[in-house]
Order: C-alpha cells, then sequence, then structure tokens
C-alpha cells in the first residue's frame, strides 16, 4: 500500500502491523476464520482491529451464555516473560491479558510467525474452554456472506 506524503516526487510505503521492515509478508492476515471450537460463539470470522503486544489483535461479535459479546483475540506477555495468544472475552474498557479476561483457548508463539495467531496448535483453556480447540485460517480480506455487499476499499481507516 502506498501513502502520499505531501509530495508529488515520491510515495512512502505504509506496512500493516506484522510486517517487517519494508518486507510485505505472504500472509497479511486482515481477519481470521476461526472453525471448530467446542465454543460454537468463538467461532467465524474475527477482523483486525489494532494491536496488542505490539502485533496484530482481531475481534468478532458473538453470543455466549445467551449473551451478546465481543470475542478477541490477541498475544500478551506472560507472568513467566513469555508470550501466547488467546482467544477470550476481554472485559470492557480493560486491557487484554488480565486475570478479568474469559479465556477459551491459548495458543504458542511462533518461531516462523510469532506475528500471527497459531493455526492449529490451540489448546483449551481449563476453565470456560470446551474441547476441541480450533482450527483457524489466516484470511488476506473478507469475505461477505450471502447477500452482504463489501464495503467501500476507499475508504479511510
Amino acid at each position: 500500500n502506498k501513502t502520499w506524503n505531501g509530495s508529488f516526487s515520491e510515495t512512502v510505503d505504509y506496512y500493516f502491523p506484522g510486517e517487517m521492515a519494508g518486507l510485505i509478508w505472504e500472509k497479511t492476515a486482515r481477519c481470521i476464520d476461526v472453525q471448530n471450537a467446542g465454543v460454537m460463539g468463538v467461532n467465524g470470522i474475527y477482523t483486525l482491529s489494532g494491536t496488542v503486544d505490539g502485533v496484530s489483535a482481531y475481534r468478532k461479535i458473538g453470543i455466549w451464555n445467551e449473551q451478546e459479546v465481543e470475542f478477541s483475540i490477541f498475544r500478551c506477555l506472560l507472568s513467566d516473560e513469555t508470550k501466547g495468544w488467546y482467544i477470550s472475552i476481554v472485559p470492557k474498557d480493560m486491557e487484554p491479558g488480565q486475570d478479568t479476561d474469559t479465556d477459551f483457548y491459548r495458543g504458542p508463539v511462533s518461531l516462523e510467525h510469532n506475528d500471527f495467531p497459531p493455526e492449529g496448535t490451540w489448546i483449551t483453556a481449563k476453565e470456560h474452554g470446551i474441547d476441541p480447540p480450533p482450527m483457524i485460517i489466516w484470511k488476506t480480506d473478507i469475505l461477505p456472506k450471502s447477500g452482504e455487499e463489501f464495503g467501500d476499499e476507499n475508504e479511510e481507516r
């Protein structure tokens, strides 16, 4: 992606979180499809929602315990100084990665793609998770559900 820097003589490269120093990764996950999780509300399409721990975070609205909630996928620093990925409900106005989160699944940080959630190595969190743990698929764009249309691609973000 190119952004205009105010000069007609050059443009400036813009990179999304998780991309490294001028190198665009082959997988720029703009959204994530979570599938086959035992907690049914966790399944579905999560969209890019900002950053946590310096990398992309994702969210979706779903139903859990008969209430509408916001599910989040994020990476955080753990108390033992390692990092991990979580699929959780983060309480409103709280930072992700706290004891107040409702954790469903957790995944390891991959050495190869540590800026992206793992695709198939999730484990079920003890308190709220239900087996089986999910599989996730990185997607580079959001596919509309039948009957829906894409938003304006040129809209400012």
